[in-house]
């Protein structure tokens, strides 16, 4: 604009004369003809100035007018009168050729027949996804192109390029019409949006990475099976397991952790998923960040039992560590991918926040955050065969029989003795269902007899359900599942110390008064093992909690924390008879290779196997 504005022409001529075109040359005392076209050359650069000032603004419309899509996909037919017919709501799908990491798109043209969209640079390949009807003939179309940096694309899909056949076209079939009144009563009303459709391809690419003190979520980057997620969720694990879906899941090798950034990098055998995808990466480019502020984006993720669950939002605010968004996220969420609108992982959903009255805020780290720790774990690798391929097993499908607790639940006196067992350091529970409800439930379970018995006293009507928590929806949160979990819970006493002070301050008082004792856990869970006439019996999940206990610690009172373990296994492996010796091994940090030793007791399987009754019989039902 300036380079216009400021344009001087050296020469012009005027009544055949040659005059340099500089205003020192035209003075007041000019001659009669020198003024007139001092008078001239001033319209002439009004004009002249008027013009580059259209230019420029018309230049600037161009500019920031533009969409921000690069490609334009237009579909139109000519029918039998040669007429073009645009083609509405026609389904599209886009693969990019060069790049199978690349997640394919999918689009449908507008009632005027075109569909836009942004893609990197690259070739790609166009598609129909259902062959058009048109005229008793069958549209269908596959065309190259490609999209280069700076620059937009148009790509038309005509009868030049359609492979047409013949189609059989119902007699009550609808004829096809470029009007957009009647493109419109023929779609369907349901939407889906774009996220709805990338996550049909990328959640192959996202798996469930269940630790030992807790599960989260994680994603495939590489085709040799490494697999990122947050370090928190393998935390410290004595096993990591990937799973890929409900029936198919394996043990995974922690090839590096990076604790401050939250990254840790997994490797799992590849070979027992065949739908397994790797997901790409977003990189980063000097006029194309890998997410903008404002963007749309999507998570995949495995939150409170599910299963490969959408969520999306938009990045509201892009750090160089760190991407702040309103999707949500929730306890098992962390470790998934979050992506960017084309499809892109762009970081990893880490934390959420919670806000009183409102969605609250996600945090998600960078994937660039991940670039140390992925090339210690390619290093790791390099040298190392793959991991096993052998399949873990998995939780059974449904839920366990509501009338099975109710009917346990209406005794006078519930017995507890067959789910419980005392061993050195440690309190054994076993807790099915059945257990598992009257333990939760006790106190108000008691609560409620009490009332109904003065109730009752009075002729007052029983309107209390004792049963409230015990509904169907238990069985998409996890708390009815048909599987016996062992809980090794650590005893507590006081410390010798403690109790050698207390002695010796009674002996000298006479037994008037004795100092406190400190109270302190006489164990720290590490593992178990359920032992079948000496073969271990692989749990379903092993988990350890950590939790802590309010103790008298001398004169003070202190809050101690330890592990305890919960291991998930099948009600079958229960079954009397089937084992003639069914044995629980409980190893401690204090001593992690010699465990101590119980038998599981004949009357503790029989009460399983008898919790089950009726799940067995449903299950066989045809």
């Amino acid at each position: 604009m300036r380079k216009c504005l400021d344009i001087q022409l050296k020469t012009t001529t005027f009544n055949d004369k040659s005059f340099p075109f500089v205003i020192e040359n035209f003075f007041p005392n000019s001659t009669t003809q020198n003024q007139e076209f001092y008078i001239m050359f001033n319209r002439f650069r009004r004009l002249a100035n008027f013009i580059c000032l259209l230019a420029f603004f018309a230049l600037s419309i161009t500019v920031f007018g533009q969409v921000k899509e690069n490609v334009t996909i237009k579909v139109a037919v000519v029918d039998k009168n040669l007429n073009l017919k645009n083609v509405p709501k026609l389904a599209l799908v886009v693969q990019k050729t060069d790049d199978a990491a690349f997640a394919e798109r999918k689009i449908s043209t507008s009632f005027e027949g075109a569909a836009t969209l942004l893609l990197p640079a690259g070739k790609y390949t166009v598609r129909s996804e259902t062959p058009l009807d048109f005229e008793g003939k069958n549209f269908a179309w596959q065309q190259s192109f490609a999209v280069e940096d700076g620059k937009n694309i148009t790509v038309e899909l005509s009868n030049d390029n359609a492979k047409i056949s013949a189609a059989a076209v119902a007699a009550d079939a609808a004829p096809f019409s470029d009007s957009p009144a009647a493109a419109a009563a023929s779609i369907p009303r349901r939407r889906i949006s774009e996220e709805g459709e990338l996550f049909k391809t990328l959640r192959d690419g996202v798996v469930t990475v269940e630790g030992e003190t807790g599960s989260g979520t994680g994603f495939i980057i590489d085709p040799k099976g490494l697999i990122l997620t947050n370090q928190h969720v393998v935390g410290k694990s004595n096993e990591v397991r990937v799973r890929f879906d409900k029936q198919t899941a394996v043990k995974a090798r922690v090839l590096a952790e990076d604790p401050e950034r939250d990254i840790a990098v997994l490797q799992v055998n590849l070979s027992v998923c065949q739908t397994c995808r790797v997901l790409k990466i977003a990189e980063a480019k000097p006029d194309e960040p890998t997410v903008v502020e404002g963007e749309r984006v999507f998570a995949i993720g495995s939150p409170l039992y599910q299963d490969k669950i959408l969520t999306s939002g938009i990045a509201s605010k892009v750090e160089t560590r760190a991407i702040i968004t309103d999707v949500n996220i929730n306890p098992g969420n962390s470790g998934g991918p979050l992506f960017n609108s084309i499809g892109e992982v762009v970081g990893l959903t880490t934390f959420g926040v919670q806000a009183e009255g409102g969605p609250g805020i996600g945090g998600v780290v960078r994937v660039e955050e991940a670039a140390t720790a992925l090339k210690q774990a390619r290093e790791k690798a390099e040298p190392l065969s793959l991991p096993t391929a052998e399949l873990m097993p998995n939780m059974p499908e449904g839920s366990f029989p509501l009338e099975t607790i109710k009917t346990r639940m209406d005794v006078k006196k519930f017995e507890q003795k067959p789910y419980k067992d005392d061993i050195k350091n440690y309190q054994i529970n076993y807790i099915t269902p059945v257990f598992k409800f009257y333990t939760n439930e006790k106190e108000r379970m008691r609560s409620l007899k009490d009332r109904n018995k003065r109730n009752k006293e009075k002729g007052a009507v029983d309107t209390v359900d004792r049963y409230r928590d015990l509904r169907n929806w238990n069985e998409y949160a996890g708390e009815l599942r048909p599987v016996v979990d062992i809980l090794a819970l650590p005893e507590v006493t006081a410390s010798g110390n403690s109790m050698l002070l207390s002695a010796i301050t009674a002996v000298a008082s006479q037994g008037m008064m004795s100092t406190p004792l400190n109270y302190k856990f006489k164990a720290d869970f590490y593992q178990m093992k359920l032992m079948c006439d000496g073969k271990e019996v692989t749990p379903l999940k092993r988990n350890k909690v950590e939790f802590g206990a309010q103790m008298g610690s001398y004169y003070k009172v202190k809050t101690r924390f330890t592990y305890a373990g919960v291991y998930t296994y099948p009600f079958e492996a229960f079954e009397p008879g089937k084992c003639s010796q069914l044995q629980l091994q409980v190893f401690s940090e204090e001593n992690i290779e010699t465990p101590i030793i119980t038998n599981v007791e004949p009357m503790t399987r029989e009460r399983i196997w008898s919790d089950f009754a009726e799940y067995r019989q449903q299950a066989v039902k045809p």
